[in-house]
């Protein structure tokens, strides 16, 4: 009852005050032109007073709401059984000053923290390797993906990789990208971002997403750009019944590789500082003919040789082409999907090492590299038993050429069967085999184990 009262006397001392200032003052001007340094402390004092008194009240408002509501309520009750007219009017003030003063809280809040909308998201695995020639290892990461909207329009998200290394820990920030939707058919980005013409880092990376343990071979060892710094726009539209996307961007260069006999002549696209003031152009355009197909087409082109060397004007172009189809087969009674890409390399002819300084050269050549991978997975979604509905096989090609020096690497192509258990729509345990065969080397045969889950 006390703090029900309190709110009416508050307001009305308020109003008494809001409006007698100016009275006061100008009675003070036309007599003494000012008010006495007395008078202006005397009422500071009492409006501090009232200040803390309405912030006391509006803080136990939002402390204890329930407390307060069932107070009311049982004055309100009171009231009614009692025939108690004081208690009706105090209820009814109660209810007209709480929302008030609820509005005005919120109003307070909400100007302080703004309108935003943050997500945490992301994904967490552990996973067993067992690769001929090499010592079996256990791994683990944990990739948070932090998605915040600051506004309908204005958005950021990024991602760290963080995973146990030696004696200590490493975090790698993976992407970090603001972006700004102008339209329904456009935004725009810009900062650190996944390379549009690399279809799988940009779709399918995430290990409770990637159907197999590992990672193809073909998209990550020099081919395609896996991360771009730069600035991009991207969108979709329709076009009839069928439907297209985009995104072009322009970004730091890779690095051409010329220092080194092995890897003479390839693409170094993990240094995210640019060597030189021509800059990377890439993009991707995709069509979908009907639902469930996509076909695409991806490039980027740059000058990666350093600036000031006699590198500085080779010319490199990568492009790819990819195809993605998700089916539901009342004959096979599941859903098939089918990922494919392949990439194509290619570095200007120069000559490496031309004065033989590095111990390697004259090394003419044009560096051509390629590769890519195809993957085929079936999950029997329409048998009746659920252990069977949630075991998915799956079956990947991929394949990687040569080092353009024929001094590195050598032509590699690999099989691989998995079987997948889903305990949940974001959760996987994996197993595969894979069958690695280096030209002119032992094999590199693996058994993968992998639990995945994205949340």
């Amino acid at each position: 009852m006390k703090i029900h009262r309190c709110y009416p006397v508050a307001i009305i001392q308020a109003a008494l005050l809001a409006i007698a200032s100016p009275v006061a003052h100008a009675e003070d001007t036309t007599t003494d032109e000012h008010v006495t340094r007395k008078e202006y402390d005397e009422l500071k004092a009492q409006l501090l007073a009232m200040k803390k008194e309405l912030d006391a009240l509006k803080k136990e408002r939002t402390v204890a709401p329930k407390r307060e509501s069932s107070e009311s309520q049982a004055v309100a009750r009171t009231a009614s059984t009692q025939g108690n007219p004081e208690g009706e009017d105090v209820a009814d003030l109660h209810k007209e000053v709480t929302p008030a003063v609820a509005r005005s809280v919120g109003e307070s809040v909400g100007s302080l923290l703004g309108t935003t909308k943050f997500l945490l998201a992301g994904w967490t695995e552990g996973m067993f390797e067992a690769r001929n020639g090499q010592v079996s290892t256990f791994s683990a990461s944990f990739n948070p993906i932090f998605l915040w909207e600051l506004t309908p329009k204005l958005l950021f998200d990024s991602r760290l990789e963080i995973e146990p290394s030696g004696g200590g820990t490493n975090v790698n920030l993976v992407n970090a990208q603001l972006s700004y939707l102008l339209n329904d058919y456009m935004a725009l980005g810009v900062g650190e971002f996944f390379s549009p013409s690399n279809v799988f880092v940009e779709r399918f990376e995430p290990q409770w997403i990637n159907k197999l343990p590992d990672r193809p071979i073909g998209v990550y060892h020099g081919v395609l750009p896996n991360i771009s710094v730069g600035a991009q726009v991207r969108g979709g539209f329709p076009i009839g019944p069928t439907r297209a996307n985009y995104a072009f961007y322009v970004s730091n260069g890779p690095v051409l590789n010329t220092f080194d006999a092995r890897t003479a002549g390839t693409l170094d696209f993990n240094s995210y500082t640019d060597n030189n003031d021509n800059k990377a152009v890439g993009g991707r355009v995709g069509f979908l003919p009907i639902p469930g197909v996509e076909v695409g087409y991806g490039f980027e082109t740059s000058k990666p040789g350093f600036q000031g060397t006699t590198f500085h004007d080779v010319q490199a172009l990568v492009q790819s082409v990819d195809l993605e189809v998700t089916r539901d087969s009342d004959l096979l009674k599941g859903r098939i999907n089918l990922f494919a890409q392949y990439a194509w390399s290619h570095v200007d002819h120069s000559v490496y090492d031309p004065d033989g300084s590095l111990g390697f050269g004259p090394l003419p050549l044009t560096a051509k590299r390629d590769g890519g991978y195809a993957e085929l997975a079936y999950r029997p979604t329409k048998f009746d038993t659920d252990f069977l509905r949630n075991l998915e096989l799956i079956f990947r090609w991929d394949h990687l050429s040569r080092d353009p020096s024929g001094l590195g690497d050598p032509e590699e192509t690999r099989w691989t069967l998995g079987l997948d258990f889903w305990l949940s729509p974001s959760t996987v345990v994996k197993a595969a085999y894979e069958w690695d065969q280096p030209d002119g080397q032992p094999n590199k045969n693996a058994l993968l184990l992998q639990a995945a889950m994205g949340f």
